[in-house]
């Protein structure tokens, strides 16, 4: 299954490459600047260790003709859907969510791998018997009937900003296949007056967010506290940041979830407006590039694939953006490449893997 031709290093996209580096390299920084030969020392090393192994995974990926992982989709969700089981049995229960797997020293968490899946099985279930564009209906049928059961059981984790980072990439790739504006301002339609029923099967928690997310300053030291702690730590980087060892909201632990889920507001507070600026144009050029690689593929899996990884990249660093800003509720999504964390950096790379080998194979 593993080929690689020389030829194909010549439409390596060199551009996507060196973004993706900068952006861990910033993430590695930021890190280590929590607490230099201390504690953000360890986690440093930690993400480096797992940038290793994701390279790795990259490259195979890269070694792979992508059109071979879409022949493969059937069993690669079967495989998806028994770990998404396999978490409610042996599963780590880490603040009243179970949505981890111990693999001896190392912690697996198995929603994170089915977002590539989904993208690879809709590849496949869109375009193995028709071309993906010839029936809105049926396109938008396949798509939630594969979407359905893994929703459910990652939701049940519970892990619901995992689940809803599923449907805009599912409505990314419908667009992509030339499904109706019409028919998905229907979807939407429903999907908004259905809105209230969801209410009754939040938990408690997840409620308490939304409620948050209306009125920011209802529960300052229980629920909103995240939020408005990573508001001050990015008003306090104001314009050029105060560097790695003025940053007192981030380094002295006022901000929680520091290196992973709110790691922006630790790079704000530390480089300011204008390093933001910088991160967040080096995620535009990320996604752009993953853009471009779609409309240039020349078949429909490889256009189907590359939109639906982008469409992951781009869904969860708005996501997470919008939470640490408060311009969105708190649901618990990494930032790409720069979160801590061993499932989310090697999906990513993974996910820059399967970019790559698209671009590479566009002419053979």
């Amino acid at each position: 299954m593993l080929r690689f031709d020389r030829r194909l290093l010549l439409n390596v996209d060199w551009i996507l490459v060196a973004t993706a580096a900068f952006i861990i390299a910033l993430s590695v920084l930021s890190l280590w600047s929590l607490a230099p030969g201390r504690g953000g020392g360890v986690l440093a090393w930690r993400q480096l260790s797992w940038v290793g192994v994701g390279l790795v995974a990259m490259l195979v990926m890269v070694s792979v003709d992508y059109r071979q992982l879409v022949r493969a989709a059937p069993a690669f969700y079967v495989m998806g859907v028994a770990l998404l089981l396999t978490v409610f049995v042996l599963g780590r229960t880490v603040s009243g969510a179970r949505r981890w797997i111990h693999i001896g020293p190392l912690t697996f968490q198995p929603s994170e791998l089915f977002k590539l899946v989904f993208v690879v099985v809709l590849a496949w279930a869109l375009t193995a018997w028709r071309t993906p564009s010839s029936s809105s209906r049926s396109g938008v049928l396949v798509t939630f009937a594969i979407l359905a059961v893994p929703f459910v059981l990652v939701v049940r984790q519970p892990d619901l900003g995992t689940a809803l980072v599923l449907i805009p990439v599912a409505i990314a790739i419908l667009v992509g296949i030339g499904v109706s504006l019409r028919v998905l301002g229907l979807l939407a339609l429903a999907g908004v007056s259905a809105m209230p029923l969801f209410w009754f099967v939040l938990k408690p928690y997840q409620r308490d967010r939304l409620l948050v997310y209306l009125d920011p300053f209802r529960d300052p030291l229980g629920t909103a506290y995240n939020v408005i702690q990573a508001k001050i730590a990015i008003g306090s980087g104001q314009l050029f940041g105060k560097g790695p060892s003025g940053a007192t909201q981030s380094r002295l632990a006022f901000l929680p979830e520091r290196h992973t889920d709110f790691i922006f507001a630790v790079f704000a507070e530390m480089w300011g407006f204008i390093g933001c600026l910088v991160l967040i144009a080096a995620y535009g050029l990320l996604v752009l590039r993953g853009f471009e690689i779609a409309a240039s593929a020349r078949e429909p899996r490889g256009r189907i694939l590359a939109l639906g990884v982008t469409a992951v990249f781009a869904t969860q660093t708005l996501v997470n953006l919008g939470m640490v800003t408060g311009l969105l509720p708190v649901v618990g999504i990494p930032l790409p490449l720069m979160s801590y964390g061993g499932s989310s950096m090697v999906v990513s790379l993974m996910g820059l893997g399967l970019l790559l080998s698209i671009r590479m194979r566009q002419f053979y």
